[in-house]
């Protein structure tokens, strides 16, 4: 009898163990809402990099993926300035805990970009950063860059015509970096 209630008390011990653990490794954490990240880019860099750039438009949401808080900002070009027009816009992603997934950035499945039939650049920024340029000779060039540092992920696309890719790569990276200094 003793034995059947040992046997009886570890496998319950052991169905406890299991359970906490897949409860734990499934659950969603939501994190703390990020500062706003149009308030983390100087202004000087908002008028550099987007010429006669219209108000500011930012936005907050709860996040595009369970377990995830972010917000974005966004500046366009009014007008066109000789022939130059510019768009730049940023989003600040803060992880938590969701499908076992812990809240570090560079481990998340596809918090760098995952593109298909381009090609991932990596940069020096943060814990880990890609980036990837499409052009067009029509409307310019646009990059997306994603640059992870601790629980935060930073996306910028920027888009501006006339710009080499060497300006836009350096011009996005300036973006992301001036965010990450902030963190």
């Amino acid at each position: 009898m003793r034995v059947r209630v040992a046997v009886l008390a570890v496998c319950m011990l052991v169905a406890a163990a299991v359970g906490l653990w897949k409860g734990w490794g499934s659950a969603t954490v939501d994190p703390p809402s990020p500062r706003s990240v149009c308030q983390l880019i100087r202004p000087e860099v908002f008028d550099l990099l987007v010429p006669r750039r219209g108000p500011l438009q930012a936005e907050g949401e709860e996040g595009s993926l369970p377990g995830t808080r972010s917000n974005t900002c966004l500046a366009e070009s009014g007008s066109a300035v000789n022939g130059a027009r510019a768009s730049l816009w940023v989003a600040l992603v803060r992880y938590g805990r969701h499908d076992g997934q812990g809240p570090q950035c560079v481990k998340r499945d596809w918090s760098l970009l995952g593109a298909i039939n381009r090609t991932n650049h990596r940069v020096a920024l943060g814990d880990g950063a890609v980036y990837f340029v499409e052009d067009d000779p029509d409307t310019g060039r646009v990059i997306y860059l994603a640059a992870c540092l601790g629980t935060y992920l930073v996306y910028v696309r920027y888009e501006a015509v006339g710009a080499t890719d060497a300006s836009i790569v350096e011009s996005a990276s300036t973006v992301a970096q001036e965010v990450l200094s902030q963190l």
